[in-house]
């Protein structure tokens, strides 16, 4: 029973929950800092769209500013086309204000360069993205390359376009020579408009650039070439990395201006096109071939008497109703630089004067043009320009440009023609050599000539019993084989040249032997007149 004396308990709330709740508050207090550091302490953020490539993982694949990582992919999607990929990479802090306009995003490490054997690693570790960074206000989205870009921002050097009608074994990477010695990297191959050619991004770095100049030649010089020399033939090649990745050689002539970014150039397909292609004073021409090109072409050497002076520029096959044959045009460029003047020099503002006199003269003697080769059968094509004796009247056709006549040459079956025609001279003299040598008269110089023979023999079966009646009989047989000589000499005169023609293989041997018994015979008798007891006692040692 309760005491109605008792105070009455009252229960007042607290705004404390209590010490329980105490540790949740201080650890949801640890995360919100923890999360407020975090995104004042995060890199900024960029959503790059690639094309469609393999090995780009989230958390696994870097970004990298040259060779340095400075993010990381955070994740990859496809876009709702499937023809690309959405990548967003996070970037450390240190890269805020410079991911501006204008930065590059591409994939790097996609391809393996034998000229840089460190990009091996990319077979193990897969590409990674570079970036070409700018200062600026950050843009959150970019569009981004499959490939390093043709001229990288963070590089500095020049980069000039090579033009090419055949790519060969030229590759992304593949490096390219100064003397041997590596000043640059082809950056980017792409196909010409149309299909016609390519187009090759080549990149010198800044220390070498100076080298390259308006007048800069660049040919492949990748690949395995076979070169002849003084010493035989020889294999040559750039390096062995070149052999799988190819490369490029460059020479430069002096007399240029210094190249500029983007300046154009032609590739030659080997050292010798580059070097004996004509240069900016080169004089143009024309000559009209007997038939087709049988392969000449465009880049061909151009030789006079034998040394090389220019280069064939056009090649064109036609067919002429009126003649009812197929004439060939090729046009050609001769350079003055390459050709001396005794006594003088070219002027070089205004060539064509002096060429044109000069052709005009040796056309006079006999200049014609004509198809050869360097190396007969499997030598390359070019064209000769060189004096033919006996040939036709001619001079330096008018027209632009001006036309050098031209001769049939170069054509195997014209070589086998010629050596057909040989061939019969030869029949027919050696025909005229075996009937002469039937001939009564023939047969009587060779019968004397045997009784001589067997004359001597006797004498040396005598020598010693008949000494006295021997010097005697050597002179008699002396003058019976110089009566020989002279009768069969004479008989062959009145023959003709044909008889004195070294292809016979009757006349020359019998004319031979019997030159060889008088000779034999004059120099016996000389001896035993000197010393008749040379019969008994035997020549003196």
């Amino acid at each position: 029973m309760a005491d109605p004396d008792a105070p009455e308990a009252r229960f007042r709330g607290t705004r404390w929950p209590g010490l329980i709740w105490a540790v949740p508050v201080a650890a949801a207090l640890i995360v919100a800092w923890l999360g407020v550091a975090a995104l004042a302490t995060r890199g900024p953020e960029v959503v790059v769209t690639f094309p469609i490539t393999g090995g780009i993982r989230p958390g696994g694949t870097d970004v990298t500013y040259r060779g340095a990582t400075v993010g990381h992919v955070v994740s990859v999607h496809l876009d709702a086309s499937l023809a690309a990929m959405k990548v967003r990479l996070r970037f450390d802090p240190d890269m805020d204000g410079h991911l501006g306009r204008g930065t590059r995003y591409w994939i790097a490490g996609r391809h393996v360069s034998f000229g840089n054997l460190a990009s091996l690693k990319s077979v193990i570790a897969g590409p990674h993205i570079a970036v070409a960074p700018r200062n600026g206000p950050i843009r959150h989205h970019a569009a981004g390359l499959a490939h390093a870009p043709a001229v990288n921002p963070a590089k500095a050097g020049l980069t000039v376009m090579l033009t090419a009608a055949k790519k060969g074994n030229i590759s992304t990477g593949a490096g390219i020579f100064y003397k041997g010695f590596r000043i640059g990297t082809v950056r980017k191959i792409a196909l010409g408009p149309n299909g016609g050619g390519f187009a090759i991004g080549a990149f010198i770095s800044r220390r070498y650039q100076r080298l390259i100049t308006t007048r800069s030649r660049f040919w492949n010089a990748g690949g395995v070439r076979v070169t002849a020399s003084g010493g035989g033939p020889r294999l040559a090649m750039q390096s062995v990395p070149a052999l799988v990745s190819g490369a490029l050689g460059v020479t430069t002539p002096p007399g240029g201006r210094q190249a500029i970014d983007g300046a154009r150039f032609r590739l030659y397909p080997s050292a010798a096109a580059a070097r004996d292609a004509p240069g900016p004073h080169a004089v143009a021409y024309r000559t009209v071939l007997p038939g087709g090109p049988r392969g000449l072409a465009v880049g061909a050497p151009v030789t006079l008497e034998g040394a090389t002076v220019g280069a064939v520029t056009g090649v064109a096959m036609a067919y002429a109703p009126r003649a009812g044959a197929i004439r060939s045009t090729v046009r050609f460029a001769l350079d003055p630089s390459r050709i001396g003047l005794a006594g003088a020099t070219w002027n070089l503002r205004h060539p064509r004067p002096q060429m044109n006199a000069m052709l005009a003269r040796l056309i006079h003697r006999g200049l014609r043009a004509h198809l050869a080769r360097a190396t007969p059968v499997i030598g390359q094509q070019e064209l000769a320009l060189a004096i033919m004796r006996g040939a036709a009247p001619a001079t330096l056709g008018k027209g632009v440009p001006p036309a050098v006549p031209a001769v049939a040459g170069g054509s195997i079956g014209r070589l086998m023609a010629e050596a057909g025609g040989i061939l019969a001279n030869l029949h027919a003299v050696s025909a005229r050599l075996a009937a002469l040598s039937r001939a009564p008269r023939t047969r009587a110089a060779l019968k004397r000539l045997a009784q001589t023979a067997a004359n001597v023999a006797a004498i040396t079966r005598t020598t010693r019993g008949q000494a006295p009646h021997l010097l005697a009989d050597l002179r008699r047989t002396a003058n019976e084989a110089d009566e020989a000589l002279r009768d069969l000499r004479g008989m062959i005169g009145a023959q003709g040249s044909a008889a004195n023609a070294p292809e016979s293989q009757t006349m020359p041997h019998t004319l031979y032997e019997l030159g060889r018994a008088a000779r034999a015979l004059r120099e016996l008798v000389d001896e035993l007149n000197a010393h008749p007891n040379a019969l008994i006692l035997g020549k003196g040692r």
